[in-house]
């Protein structure tokens, strides 16, 4: 049976219409986004199945690319291999519930506006919700809406369409959240394990003149200097001696030179004079890269 024969579209019509809870067009419209959504992953479960299966076959990002009528980068970028956030730190961090409560309200952001990953935006966006960062943004005048609209002058919209579930995080969101534990543990005073908390991300977020996030904030006007000013109320941007915890941590030369993750957590490196790199932070400078084309 072809995916478009009459009776495969009527069967979806159906199915639509057993879950509005009424007739009206609002339930008929919320339905049809939601059985939208499960069809659409189903179909992107088999393309993942079958890109993977190139890729054990040896076909190259370039020829893969080519067959899906994509960039080499837009094909790894998609379907790359990216470690998940759980158990790839190397020491044990806490997320303050502020936060926590931040990145639940980002990964709405990006399902609300049917975007493929959660991206350094969706966080900046996130961050809006409550803790000192929403604090230092409002006293600077910057707001949900006109982060949204930064974002889709600067990125271009998404689909316009709210999907099912929240989306992953992208390799760079990953990588910001990466750093912003890591601050957490420069500033760490009483050798606990550090909380990360929402100024601990707003620092690297603002910081990083690549990430997406910045590049919204550039953007809108904000002055970079003055959130400086504000962060240096809550914690030290560049501590001048390294926490105890620094100190307790044993030398290691496997891990990434980058981000700092140790192995196993890092997976595969490349080797350089004197330092290393993973996946991910190739994964970081190639979207860093791709994003630094003029918008303008």
């Amino acid at each position: 049976m072809s995916a478009d024969s009459p009776t495969d579209f009527e069967q979806l019509i159906e199915q639509v219409h057993e879950r509005a809870a009424d007739g009206s067009a609002a339930a008929l419209l919320s339905a049809g986004v939601a059985v939208s959504a499960e069809h659409a992953a189903t179909a992107d479960q088999v393309l993942d199945h079958f890109v993977a299966h190139a890729r054990g076959a040896g076909m190259s990002w370039t020829d893969i690319g080519a067959q899906l009528g994509v960039s080499r980068q837009a094909a790894r970028q998609r379907f790359a291999d990216r470690p998940a956030m759980g158990g790839v730190l190397p020491f044990a961090v806490r997320t303050a519930p502020r936060l926590q409560a931040c990145l639940d309200s980002a990964g709405q952001h990006a399902r609300a506006e049917g975007a493929g990953e959660i991206g350094t935006q969706h966080l900046l966006a996130g961050l809006m919700a409550e803790g000192v960062a929403a604090a230092i943004l409002e006293g600077l005048h910057v707001s949900n809406d006109a982060i949204r609209s930064s974002s889709q002058r600067l990125f271009g919209p998404s689909s316009g369409l709210a999907t099912a579930e929240i989306p992953p995080m992208s390799t760079e969101a990953k990588c910001a959240l990466d750093a912003a534990a890591f601050k957490a543990a420069a500033n760490d005073s009483d050798g606990s394990a550090p909380e990360v908390r929402t100024e601990h991300l707003l620092a690297v977020l603002a910081l990083d003149p690549g990430s997406r996030a910045r590049r919204v904030l550039n953007d809108l006007d904000v002055d970079i200097a003055a959130i400086k000013r504000e962060l240096q109320c809550y914690l030290t941007l560049s501590p001048s001696r390294p926490a105890r915890w620094w100190k307790r941590r044993p030398p290691t030369q496997d891990g990434c030179s980058f981000c700092g993750r140790a192995l196993p957590g890092a997976g595969r490196l490349v080797h350089g004079p004197g330092v290393a790199i993973c996946s991910a932070c190739v994964a970081l400078a190639g979207d860093i890269l791709d994003d630094r084309q003029p918008t303008r």
